[in-house]
């Protein structure tokens, strides 16, 4: 190491230990409370115990802190009984593993049979892009080859057959959806 460098390294490791400073006391019990709360950036104790209604003084007592104890991101802290915590996000679809599987060999075919010529190649490219051509792709609202938005159009999709969520992970099904969507506002607006 050259001579420069030992004074930086030395400051680098000098500066990890100032601050990085102990966990809560209460941190590392956190394993044993009843609930408890991850620190994320710009949490404090202040602002943990307003997220989760409780008294400030109440949240450092269980926690065996003060209100100078250092809060790192990542910290898991002890909450109090009463603390009010929020039930994790549902993920929002429940959909079911598909009744059939189709490869991308398969979905490429699809869309290419429903797609008109002179689209079938962007459509590919979207489907490609959304789902990486997995018709059994979904998530929170978004489902199958063109990640349709359940939400935003099942109340028009009844119209052409489509009742649910589930059905759009059949690979026919929505590339039929997703060629009505294309129809409907005469743009690749809906994946832009």
């Amino acid at each position: 190491m050259s001579l420069l460098r030992k004074p930086l390294a030395a400051l680098v490791v000098a500066g990890a230990l100032v601050f990085s400073g102990p966990a809560p006391a209460g941190a590392k019990a956190a394993t044993g409370c009843a609930k408890t709360y991850t620190a994320v950036p710009n949490d404090s104790w202040n602002r943990i115990a307003t997220k989760v209604k409780v008294k400030m003084s109440l949240l450092l007592q269980v926690n065996k802190a003060t209100a100078s104890t250092l809060l790192l991101i990542g910290d898991v802290i002890c909450l109090p009984k009463s603390a009010v915590t929020k039930a994790p996000a549902t993920s929002g679809l429940k959909l079911k593993a598909p009744a059939k599987r189709y490869s991308v060999k398969q979905s490429t075919a699809i869309i290419r049979e429903i797609w008109p010529d002179k689209l079938e190649n962007r459509a590919i490219a979207i489907a490609k892009r959304e789902s990486h051509l997995n018709a059994a792709a979904w998530n929170s609202c978004c489902v199958g080859l063109f990640q349709i938005n359940w939400q935003s159009h099942k109340s028009w999709l009844v119209g052409i057959g489509i009742t649910s969520a589930q059905q759009l992970l059949d690979a026919r099904v929505n590339a039929k959806a997703g060629y009505a969507i294309y129809k409907r506002s005469n743009s690749w607006g809906a994946w832009n």
